[in-house]
């Protein structure tokens, strides 16, 4: 018998696991397709709350987004909570919203919502016991396997900076980390965040001042393998986090 897709379910199955509970290799039941998909992000953000986004590409291809529960949101310094052995980590951009944004907004409403622009990680944690080997709707109702951000120095004058490649530097206990760097240029921001004014109020969840965007990966994801500290800089900004982990 071919069970039923619920919602719910797979929130609390999901929200188990935050709380403690093995992680399974998938869901009950794999969402089947992109609406229930964000039925299950909901259900999780209506238990923890909102607060933050996560750009992000369904399949590597189709523009969609995590919502992500504002405890997730650390500042430069601070200890992780406990993460599993396969964690990850990206240097990224964090998009702050100093007012509301509505539906519909053009570029100038947009580009004036945006407060400040600060380097992050991102902690990539997936709720699954192997992340690469669950359905992309599985990984999308997770909210993209985002495990956590910490937020370090704003950028100045962010359009420029980020017109091209930030320079990024990345030390995980200590030692540096050779990867190529994305460049994502300010316009893939501003269209995205226009998008996601849409999509947010579609979910029941506008964007409030406030609000925090990640804007994708611009270095990584890169394995921790167990590091204890790490630290990135790109253009005069700094970003840093102590992490620490739980046994499985």
């Amino acid at each position: 018998m071919t069970l039923a897709f619920d919602a719910a379910a797979a929130a609390r199955t999901l929200l188990d696991i935050r709380k403690g509970a093995p992680r399974p290799p998938g869901l009950p039941v794999t969402p089947p397709d992109t609406a229930a998909a964000y039925a299950v992000q909901r259900a999780v953000i209506a238990e923890l709350g909102g607060g933050a986004w996560k750009m992000a590409l369904l399949g590597g291809r189709d523009r969609h987004a995590g919502a992500l529960p504002g405890g997730l949101i650390a500042s430069s310094g601070d200890t992780s909570p406990p993460l599993p052995p396969d964690a990850s980590i990206e240097v990224e951009t964090a998009l702050i919203l100093g007012a509301d944004l509505a539906p519909g907004a053009d570029e100038a409403a947009v580009l004036a919502a945006i407060a400040e622009v600060r380097l992050c990680f991102e902690i990539v944690a997936s709720r699954y016991a192997d992340r690469t080997a669950v359905a992309p709707l599985e990984a999308m109702a997770d909210a993209f396997s985002a495990g956590g951000i910490v937020l370090g120095d704003p950028l100045e004058d962010w359009r420029e900076a980020t017109s091209g490649p930030l320079g990024i530097r990345l030390w995980l206990d200590d030692q540096p980390v050779e990867a190529a760097e994305t460049v994502q240029g300010p316009d893939d921001a501003l269209s995205f965040l226009a998008w996601l004014a849409s999509h947010a109020a579609q979910q029941g969840l506008p964007l409030r001042r406030g609000d925090l965007i990640i804007t994708g990966a611009r270095l990584g994801p890169l394995p921790l393998n167990g590091a204890t500290r790490a630290r990135a800089t790109a253009c005069g900004a700094e970003v840093s986090a102590s992490l620490h982990y739980k046994a499985e």
